[in-house]
């Protein structure tokens, strides 16, 4: 049973963007107040997102005003450390990975009137596209197809959505260095640049905005501020054991290659999003898009069309030839384009997209808003196939983990759109990329580095800043040289001499930033050690805090679960407009039809849409789909149940879920004996019983151990575990429950 809450008062109360650009080089900060205004003991729960390229640096948290440390653990030790201190009504805090680009954090035992104050510091480095550096804030997370549990999300990770918070923040940003002359405008929000001593700084106009959609920045500069360059930095991190202290070395560079006529002849898959959640600004986007790749395809390409939601459908059998009479079906396809697939069935639509393959390379440009679950699993699958995606995001709120990783693993490009850009812009931005001559580049250091990230040569497109990191152990002195290499053989160099990294940028923050780009790849031990030693949050380590009380003030309950909504991102799936100076959203569905608490969940269908005969969606089944998925997401595709566990097993899965209901009661010593509990684990009851210790805290502490040990505790709500444990340490004494836990976790698994 999942006990998550959202929250029944005002917590998130206050949100602010701030921080400083200078170069290539930016440090946020991401600053959030919860307050508990409740009567009762809470744990507040707020999964959130920061840009996808962004490394997190550090948490300052201020609880009451208070400054608190913590540090970076490994993972299973981290959740330890924080399920202790809450079961002990201690304050406590987790910090937690649940995705690229997305975290979670949990604030333990905030007691009734208590404030905590977060400020996530983290350092994102500028890509420039020729002039232009786009950077994208992101304020929101928009519902998501499919399932976060096979994302690696646990149930209280998943985000929840509400169509209205009140959730607002406010923006303070500085541009210095060579971004003191930059202009700077947005397509999200009006923007207010204060030029002042050594820069310039950025607020928004109206001195708030609410938190549904992503802040853009169109951040000008002339060349000289785009030039390439090589910084040093000494990695002062504490080594392990002997290990000598590195010199890092970030190479930016902005390749400026000769640009030769193409007369065609490529093949190209366009494929589009068409789910639920397009409707509205990101499926007029789609089409203008569409249109305008078309006119710009030649009499040598050849394309097919493939458009999707809950199931792919392509529009040709195979590619045809780009003529008029393929042509102008397509046109007139695209013209009829609406967002009322269901679904959104990405990875189906781009393994039908990556058969098309025939005699030359493929290229498939993709036009979608990224809103799945299934991320990694479709990079996976792409970065083998050999083609390269070219991918265009939609939206006010783009899943960009998605869209710019799809890029980034296939050698393509990532663009993303907001409703109030110009999509032929970005067309002819793309086609400049697919049509430039492939290049290859070739780094020659001065010296012989440690490690190299990336690690394999990569191709790159001109106008496009790249990034590379390398460590050395002597500190290297000369000039960084980068050899381009043409498809047809000519090669262009580029020279850079090295520079010391800014000190406005923070002595720790390229070792650590590098240390981050290093992590993928790694095997688990070897990548849990490493950011263990550079403090780098992952998908193996968490962030935890502990603020121990007198017993007087410690909490004498568990807390009660608030999750922190999500405001519905502006404009998604039909909700209004954001091509304007000001949203307006679309009328809502009647109140039978709308959910209770601002919570969209109960909306989320049941499984697929139901097809017709002929391969495409029916169209009651269609107008269904589109309902629901204008609010909620429709779950995967039903799977085959699994074989029963034997009855023992049975038996600790059903209580697994029943006990996270706290209104639950323990099973009595009747029920476990009568489930064929392992026998050294009934007499140990039998033993503690007799000596006058107390039924409920000692099944709790058995019920606990077994859950650890099973693939059911494996699979368990935490709640469940928590309560357990809590009920055990509050009524035995800890060396009675720790042996107990022992004991059970020991016990051979049972037969039945």
């Amino acid at each position: 049973m999942d006990q998550r809450v959202i929250e029944s008062a005002p917590l998130l109360t206050a949100t602010v963007l701030h921080g400083r650009l200078e170069g290539l080089v930016g440090e946020i900060h991401l600053a959030q107040t919860f307050r508990n205004a409740e009567a009762v003991n809470i744990e507040a729960v707020f999964t959130f997102p920061v840009p996808p390229e962004a490394v997190l640096l550090g948490v300052e948290v201020t609880l009451d005003g208070r400054v608190l440390r913590g540090q970076v653990l490994p993972a299973e030790q981290a959740e330890e450390d924080y399920e202790e201190a809450i079961v002990s009504g201690d304050g406590a805090l987790l910090l937690q990975s649940a995705g690229r680009g997305l975290y979670t954090i949990n604030v333990g035992n905030l007691l009734p009137g208590q404030v905590a104050e977060l400020d996530y510091r983290y350092a994102l480095l500028g890509v420039w596209d020729d002039d232009l550096w786009r950077l994208v804030l992101p304020t929101t997370l928009a519902p998501r197809y499919g399932d976060p549990h096979q994302a690696g999300l646990a149930p209280h990770q998943v985000p929840q959505v509400a169509l209205f918070t009140g959730h607002r923040f406010t923006l303070d940003l500085v541009l210095g260095g060579s971004l003191r002359q930059a202009s700077v405008a947005s397509p999200s929000h009006p923007l207010s640049v204060i030029p002042e001593a050594g820069g310039q700084r950025v607020r928004l106009a109206q001195g708030s905005a609410p938190l549904d959609r992503d802040l853009v920045l169109l951040i000008r500069a002339a060349a000289d501020a785009r030039a390439g360059q090589a910084l040093v930095a000494r990695d002062l991190t504490p080594g392990v054991g002997d290990t000598p202290p590195e010199t890092v070395v970030l190479l930016s560079v902005q390749p400026q290659l000769p640009v030769a006529a193409d007369p065609g002849g490529h093949d190209y898959v366009l494929v589009a999003d068409a789910s639920g959640s397009m409707a509205g600004d990101s499926i007029a986007q789609t089409r203008e898009a569409l249109l305008a790749i078309l006119d710009r395809l030649q009499p040598a390409d050849r394309f097919n069309l493939i458009v999707f939601g809950s199931a792919p459908a392509a529009l040709f059998p195979g590619l045809v030839a780009a003529d008029t009479a393929h042509l102008a079906r397509a046109h007139h396809a695209i013209r009829h384009l609406q967002a009322d697939r269901g679904g959104t069935e990405i990875g189906a639509a781009m393994r039908l997209a990556h058969g098309h393959r025939q005699d030359r390379s493929l290229d498939i440009l993709l036009i979608t808003d990224g809103e799945a679950w299934d991320t990694q699993e479709m990079i996976r699958f792409a970065r083998q196939t050999g083609d390269r995606i070219f991918t265009l995001g939609v939206g006010a709120a783009v899943a960009t983990d998605l869209v710019q990783g799809l890029a980034q693993a296939t050698g393509g490009a990532c663009t993303l759109v907001h409703p109030n850009e110009a999509m032929g812009d970005k067309i002819v931005r793309q086609f400049a990329r697919i049509r430039a001559p492939r290049a290859s580049v070739t780094l020659t250091w001065p010296g012989v580095p440690r490690w190299q990230w990336p690690e394999a040569e990569e191709s790159v497109f001109a106008g496009d800043t790249r990034h590379w990191l390398a460590g050395f152990t002597t500190p290297p002195t000369g000039p960084v040289t980068l050899t381009y290499t043409l498809a047809d053989g000519t090669t262009h160099a580029q020279t850079l001499n090295l520079q010391p990294w800014p000190e406005s940028a923070g002595a720790d923050t390229l070792p650590r930033l590098a240390a981050d780009r290093r992590l993928t790849g790694l095997d688990q031990a070897t990548a849990t050690a490493l950011a263990v030693r550079y403090q780098l949050v992952s998908p193996y380590t968490h962030f935890v805090l502990r603020d121990p009380r007198d017993a007087a003030e410690q909490a004498d309950t568990l807390p009660q679960v608030r999750q922190v909504p999500h405001q519905l991102a502006a404009g998604w799936g039909g909700m209004g407009s954001v091509a304007s100076a000001q949203p307006v959203y679309a009328p809502l569905p009647p109140p039978s039809a709308m959910p209770q608490d601002n919570d969209l969940s109960c909306l989320f269908s049941t499984g697929p849409a139901k097809t017709s005969s002929r391969g495409g969606m029916s169209k009651r089944a269609a107008r269904a789909a589109s309902s629901r998925i204008m609010y909620g997401i429709p779950a995967t595709p039903v799977r085959s149940q699994p074989p029963a566990p034997p009855p023992f097993s049975a038996f600790l899965v059903a209580q697994a879920q029943r006990l996270a209901d706290p209104q639950e009661p323990l099973p009595t010593l009747a029920d476990l004996l009568g489930a064929d509990l392992p026998e050294p684990l009934a007499d140990e009851i039998t033993a503690l019983l007799a000596q006058g210790a107390a039924a409920g805290p000692v099944i709790a502490a058995v019920l606990y151990g077994l859950l650890l040990r099973s693939a059911a505790g494996r699979a368990a709500p935490r709640e469940t575990l928590r309560r357990l444990r809590f009920m055990a340490t509050r009524g035995l004494p800890r060396d009675q429950v720790e042996r107990l836990v022992a004991l059970a976790k020991s016990c051979p698994p049972p037969t039945s």
